[in-house]
């Protein structure tokens, strides 16, 4: 609401203090459609109205010269226009614009309407923009960080239920839901980009950048286990050790995303969780060599192969984190001795 009031009067206010035209109400009106929750989503959509504009205008012109206004004029323009954006495969929203843009201009053939047209909705669209990269709802990082954790702590659920016996239909939503967390949290960290609130937190959008391509590898990863468990032998799918071995590869998971993407203190050891979940991965399937078919143990060992590159993916993931935080640390150290250096060579 904040984003298009302004847009729209200061686009208005600015178009009428430069040559007050008669079709002056292009800016607010495009500042007003164009205007949408993220910067990434205006742009676009002010660059499809904006070359709608251009080539709807073009051959409304061009018709215009030639036909008065008619059925005929308007359906030669129509089937032009809107011929060659299909043809170049031009956005919907574009063609759109086309048509009306073309019924527009023929309606109010005169001088440079097109040209008023045009610059006027540029103007509108750059003011949507401007309050688009200002105007931010609050706490948007703090929003996208828990949005991410709660993605993780549902993989980890996910990944903790995959053992028969649960409902399947829940552990399916669980991943689903996960993936779809990390999904919009990524897609809003790299929106947040585009705004001048990211400035102050900018690091640490660097690390949730990170942390979140890391959770969406262990994601395919996770899903790759329930296909394989759902092709196991019942005994074998819903043994103890096999609850023990997903549960403890779950809880390096949770850990993860509570030692990055939460504020509270974590106190369990992500390395320590590691070294459990590894062991228990390699004591079970020792054990299981020597007492199942070979059909059994190969089908075994893909899961087992999954889980172990799963942990690797967090134990990736969590020195990526870690290898982040001294650069960041150094980053300041060597700017704040360059300034000390700068203000101590002015003083002599």
């Amino acid at each position: 609401m904040i984003r298009v009031t302004l847009a729209a009067s200061i686009s208005w206010m600015a178009v009428h203090a430069m040559y007050g035209g008669e079709f002056s109400y292009f800016a607010p009106l495009a500042a007003i459609l164009i205007t949408q929750g993220s910067v990434k989503a205006s742009l676009e959509k002010g660059i499809y109205r904006l070359l709608g504009i251009v080539l709807g205008g073009t051959v409304s012109l061009m018709i215009g010269h030639f036909f008065n206004v008619g059925p005929l004029s308007i359906l030669l323009i129509l089937l032009i226009g809107l011929g060659v954006a299909t043809a170049c495969r031009i956005n919907f929203q574009a063609i759109t614009q086309v048509g009306v843009t073309s019924v527009l201009a023929l309606t109010f053939l005169q001088d440079h309407y097109v040209m008023f047209r045009a610059t006027e909705t540029l103007i509108g669209v750059a003011f949507a923009l401007l309050f688009n990269v200002i105007i931010v709802p609050p706490k948007g990082f703090v929003n996208v960080k828990s949005k991410a954790f709660a993605g993780t702590l549902l993989l980890a659920d996910g990944l903790n239920g995959l053992a028969p016996g649960r409902d399947e239909n829940s552990q399916a939503e669980a991943l689903k839901r996960s993936g779809q967390l990390l999904k919009d949290s990524a897609q809003k960290q790299s929106e947040m980009l585009f705004t001048l609130s990211h400035v102050p937190c900018i690091n640490d959008l660097s690390v949730m950048k990170k942390s979140i391509s890391h959770l969406q590898t262990m994601h395919g990863y996770v899903k790759e286990i329930a296909a394989e468990i759902r092709l196991l032998p019942p005994h074998y799918a819903s043994a103890d050790w096999m609850q023990k071995t997903l549960s403890a590869s779950a809880d390096c998971i949770a850990i993860f995303g509570a030692k990055t993407l939460s504020d509270t203190e974590c106190r369990s050891s992500l390395p320590e969780a590691l070294r459990r979940a590894r062991e228990l991965q390699l004591a079970s399937f020792s054990e299981l060599q020597g007492n199942c078919p070979l059909t059994a143990i190969r089908d075994l060992g893909a899961v087992f192969s999954h889980l172990n590159r799963l942990l690797d993916e967090v134990e990736r993931a969590d020195h990526a984190v870690i290898s982040a935080a001294p650069q960041r640390a150094r980053a300041r150290l060597e700017r704040a001795v360059r300034f000390a250096k700068k203000g101590l060579s002015h003083k002599l």
